[in-house]
């Protein structure tokens, strides 16, 4: 369950750092995505939690946004491709937290490789294609794979970000994204709708009243409380 929980998290924040420029115009607007959980042993409970989760991602210029609604808790990430920075802003259950990254801290994106395959599909009204993408995960100490169908027809201003990117490479926009989570759970984000609109500046300020922490420590306090303690 902690482990999935990241795993969103995560994929929240790659969305949001690692698009990638082509000769396309540049996109402003909103794009809404659809997360759907299935397979392993989850409790209908925890299932449930997840049932109806969305993520809009904000796009103009060199600034992104991801909002990540699901069960009790509320996730954005803002980031700066020409700063190489971003925000973590969660709201689990009432407990807000904040944690900013360090450029000069972070780790380098792992190695990895891209399988493009010939295969395509329409993803809200884009004609998108298939990578197949290998990396390692260091944590787990082992492979992963993950699929990506990406389209060409969509861009912004960003490049790759050199870090914290499972999409680096990838030659257009993820429209749709799916990772196995663990114990037979498979995690997929699909675009429900593309929209190309004016997104104003205020969209990426950095809201008042989040502790700021790292993201160790967000860890600890979670486990805290799906364990019933108090912190």
């Amino acid at each position: 369950m902690k482990k999935l929980t990241f795993l969103l998290l995560s994929a929240a924040s790659i969305l949001t750092l690692s698009f990638t420029g082509t000769n396309v115009t540049e996109f402003e607007g909103k794009i809404t995505y659809e997360i759907t959980v299935e397979g392993g042993d989850m409790p209908p409970g925890a299932m449930a939690m997840f049932s109806g989760s969305e993520l809009t991602v904000h796009m103009k210029g060199v600034k992104s946004r991801s909002d990540m609604s699901m069960g009790m808790q509320n996730t954005t990430t803002i980031s700066d491709i020409k700063t190489g920075t971003s925000v973590i802003l969660m709201d689990m259950m009432g407990n807000k937290y904040k944690i900013k990254s360090d450029p000069a801290k972070d780790e380098k994106a792992p190695n990895m490789e891209v399988k493009y395959l010939n295969d395509t599909k329409i993803i809200a009204g884009y004609k998108c294609k298939r990578a197949d993408v290998t990396l390692r995960d260091e944590k787990e100490n082992q492979m992963v794979s993950r699929t990506v169908w990406y389209t060409e027809d969509i861009s912004n201003h960003m490049v790759n970000n050199p870090r914290h990117s499972d999409f680096k490479g990838i030659k257009g926009m993820p429209l749709e994204y799916e990772m196995a989570a663990g114990q037979g759970i498979k995690m997929k984000m699909t675009a429900k709708t593309v929209s190309k609109e004016s997104v104003p500046d205020s969209k990426f300020d950095i809201p008042e009243g989040y502790k700021e922490t790292t993201m160790e420590d967000m860890e600890k306090d979670m486990m805290k409380m799906m364990q019933g303690g108090q912190h």
